[in-house]
């Protein structure tokens, strides 16, 4: 998705919320319990480095089989 990416769900906003203090985004984000929206600013190098490692452990079965 293009960023910013508008967050409007009050789940994903906890979820956002969990993301940017691990430091893996940066967002702007509503007090919470107001309800409000946030946004995903950037994905942080310790992001995209986290989302790489996930696709290469979803992809782990498959190179191990094909060797």
């Amino acid at each position: 998705a293009e960023l910013p990416l508008g967050v409007s769900d009050e789940g994903q906003i906890d979820k956002l919320r969990v993301l940017a203090a691990a430091g893996m985004v940066t967002a702007s984000l509503p007090p919470a319990g107001t309800g409000g929206p946030a946004q995903v600013l950037t994905v942080t190098g310790l992001g995209r480095a986290t989302l790489k490692v996930r696709e290469l452990r979803r992809q782990e079965p498959l190179l191990m089989h094909s060797a």
